[in-house]
């Protein structure tokens, strides 16, 4: 039997750049101490954790000029596949500013916009990569739509995956996870901003997260999870299924930038691995709480989600 693959679609993949500085001084002249470059966009870390826990990865990504050669470049060195999708835009690239009391600020820049046609040979690329690795495969689809894609891309995108026979995991924000929840993906991941925005109400409790999640699978997704930052993970796992909340420990933080996104991961490769249950939230949990400690946001290591796994706090609520 063939190992599964794991799909991650890029539609607005960066770079990520990475400046440390004493204090940010917002109108003012500062001068980093250091700076980093790291290919990045959530599907990016999605790509770079799965391959961590020893999964096989594809990353279906949009690049365009040399940073977009330079993204490529660094996840093939890691080991991940790069299914390239050339665009007249360049890639991206974010800033992630860390100051020495350990605030973050990040300035996302919004991604170029493809020219015409473009988009349909993404999707073309995405249904080709889907068919060449077989119903076992797992696609996952995160991060924002670049200016001027249609919403309607994600959605077509978990169309073709379910005619293949295989199931699709999402991750994105707005008018596009709307339309992608509708088209019935297997599991939907947003953080808590997010799933406001998309019910139209704040969450405040445990209990309000777990009705969001609700309410998400009822509008479409077969299963449905959380991230509520330092109050942990929810997860709804079936519409008359167990709802679960882990709690990882307190931990010495790097940054938090694509803790969501191993938290993806970690349910991704649970999934094509057959885990389900306590087991699987564990999992997702110890992923996105090794990415606080990451060199880089999504360079997980499997040694430290290992020793994760014990102390993350999982326990069953009601449904």
């Amino acid at each position: 039997m063939h190992e599964p693959v794991i799909l991650c679609v890029s539609a607005n993949p960066g770079m990520d750049r990475r400046l440390r500085i004493n204090s940010l001084v917002v109108g003012g002249i500062n001068r980093a101490s250091s700076a980093q470059g790291f290919a990045g966009g959530k599907a990016a870390h999605v790509a770079m954790a799965a391959h961590a826990l020893l999964a096989k990865t594809v990353w279906i990504a949009f690049l365009g000029g040399a940073i977009g050669e330079e993204c490529a470049a660094q996840m093939e060195s890691l080991g991940v596949h790069v299914a390239s999708v050339p665009t007249a835009a360049h890639t991206r690239v974010n800033l992630e500013i860390i100051d020495d009391s350990g605030e973050i600020t990040e300035l996302l820049e919004p991604g170029g916009e493809p020219a015409a046609g473009e988009a349909n040979e993404f999707l073309l690329r995405c249904r080709k990569e889907i068919e060449n690795a077989g119903r076992s495969a797992l696609l996952v689809i995160s991060g924002r739509l670049p200016a001027g894609v249609s919403p309607i891309l994600y959605a077509s995108l978990i169309e073709a995956a379910r005619a293949a026979g295989v199931e699709t995991f999402v991750d994105t924000s707005g008018d596009a996870l709307q339309a992608s929840v509708k088209a019935k993906p297997r599991f939907v991941k947003t953080n808590r901003q997010e799933a406001e925005e998309l019910i139209g109400q704040s969450l405040k409790t445990t209990e309000e997260a777990v009705s969001a999640a609700h309410e998400i699978i009822r509008r479409g997704a077969s299963s449905a999870a959380i991230t509520l930052g330092s109050q942990g993970l929810i997860w709804v796992e079936s519409s008359n299924g167990p709802v679960w909340k882990a709690q990882p420990p307190r931990l010495k933080v790097i940054s938090t930038v694509g803790c969501g996104d191993a938290t993806l991961a970690g349910f991704a490769r649970a999934s094509t691995q057959g885990i389900t249950g306590e087991e699987a939230i564990r999992l997702a949990a110890a992923c996105g709480a090794a990415n606080c400690s990451a060199l880089a946001p999504g360079r997980i290591e499997m040694a430290t989600v290992g020793s994760l796994l014990p102390l993350i706090e999982v326990r069953q609520l009601p449904s």
